[in-house]
């Protein structure tokens, strides 16, 4: 009597209590289905677990399926830049990723949907497969060795991983049948109003960073670069009221701003880029000690700071076939992302002057540090406003063809006559 009392008792004690699932029967407790069953129970990996292991049998390399998938990032749009640019992010910490060669690169394994899990592991958003990445290791008298520099990596090691960045995604996996396409990395430059959007933003706030920015000599630009021709090129309510920063506006214009730490906030001291998430600590590329004529006499850590280089080669600010993608026509130049910012400003002002006051009117000279930024000459304002109105009129024509050939029917007849015969 006084067992049954303690069972009946145990049993109510643990109603509720989700550690403890004892299920009664008779006067017998059981134990939980889960520890009773667990010793019997075969595990049956999953599918993505067998394909998985199935790579890392044939490939040689380690190869795991995680178990836990997040419903923020299982989706699949190739189509989504932002998305895209989420996952390349992943892989800028250098401690995490070091550098590969094009062929199998951080651009080419986020184009395929994998993100970076730290430690040279990379991780579908959807399938969850998971690869470590072992190409920036060799072996030398039996023991790895790091490898640094990616034009080291042994090419066979490249073609290898190539083929993984596709054939490594579970049989059913989306990523697996369809990429991002080339054009994914392109910068929205052909939109002229969000262009000079995003170059004044990233003046604004380079203008925060003043007293860190390297100095006019510090940089190192382009040798077809003519500052004082862009700066003629600046809409009238560019600047607003602040004084000018020359260099903030020369780093503006090659795509960098100022950096923004997602834990940390405003790093006064370091800039970015934000396609290819590079960041520079501007301490490094400043003068040391410069004299009352602002002359240096104390050089930086670093010679220069190259407004081009110092993207990463894949950078479509750098980078023409980033920016252009695979829809460029043949014959066609391809120029990197900052030629098409400087060409998007100057076909912006042509455009407003040709079409606002005469073409002969020359725009108002600016001073910029008390020197005077010559606006461009009258001939060739002339000249490019002729051009455009050339290219204009041509695009017109073309478009009127196009309509006439709608009303064109078998036989060479049109329909206008064909009605009037009738």
């Amino acid at each position: 009597m006084n067992a049954t009392k303690r069972n009946f008792n145990a049993l109510l004690n643990g109603i509720g209590n989700k550690s403890s699932n004892s299920l009664a029967k008779g006067n017998e407790l059981l134990p939980p289905p889960e520890t009773s069953s667990l010793k019997k129970r075969r595990i049956i990996p999953s599918k993505t677990s067998q394909v998985a292991a199935a790579y890392a049998a044939n490939s040689g390399h380690k190869k795991l399926a995680s178990t836990t998938t997040s419903p923020n990032t299982a989706r699949y749009a190739p189509w989504d830049r932002v998305a895209f640019l989420k996952r390349l992010k992943s892989f800028s910490n250098l401690t995490d990723w070091t550098a590969k060669p094009a062929q199998v690169n951080e651009v080419e394994w986020a184009k395929r949907g994998w993100v970076c899990q730290k430690a040279e592991r990379v991780r579908c958003c959807l399938c969850n497969v998971e690869i470590l990445v072992k190409l920036n290791r060799k072996e030398v008298d039996g023991l790895e060795e790091p490898v640094y520099i990616a034009k080291n990596i042994e090419d066979s090691l490249v073609e290898k991983y190539a083929e993984l960045i596709i054939n490594s995604h579970a049989e059913d996996c989306l990523w697996r049948k369809r990429g991002c396409d080339d054009s994914i990395f392109k910068l929205p430059l052909n939109n002229t109003p969000l262009a000079l959007e995003g170059l004044q933003s990233r003046y604004k706030e380079l203008c925060l960073r003043k007293d860190t920015l390297p100095y006019t000599f510090n940089l190192q630009l382009p040798t077809d670069f003519d500052l004082n021709q862009q700066l003629s090129f600046i809409p009238a309510d560019f600047l607003g009221a602040d004084e000018f920063n020359k260099v903030a506006f020369q780093m503006a214009l090659f795509g960098w701003e100022g950096h923004k730490h997602e834990r940390l906030g405003n790093q006064l001291t370091s800039v970015s880029c934000q396609a290819c998430y590079r960041v520079l600590g501007l301490w490094l590329f400043k003068s040391a000690e410069v004299n009352e004529a602002g002359e240096e006499t104390e050089r930086a850590k670093l010679n220069s700071l190259d407004v081009v280089f110092e993207h990463r080669a894949y950078c479509p600010w750098r980078n023409s076939e980033s920016q252009n993608g695979a829809t460029t026509k043949s014959g066609t130049a391809l120029l990197p992302g900052w030629k098409i910012m400087l060409r998007v400003m100057k076909n912006d002002h042509h455009l407003r002057y040709s079409g606002e006051r005469p073409v002969t009117a020359k725009p108002k000279p600016m001073v910029v540090n008390g020197d005077l930024a010559n606006p461009v000459g009258e001939d060739e304002e002339n000249a490019d406003a002729k051009s455009i109105r050339e290219d204009k009129e041509k695009e017109r024509w073309a478009r009127l063809k196009r309509v006439k050939s709608l009303f064109d029917v078998k036989g060479g007849k049109k329909l206008g006559t064909a009605s009037a015969n009738r």
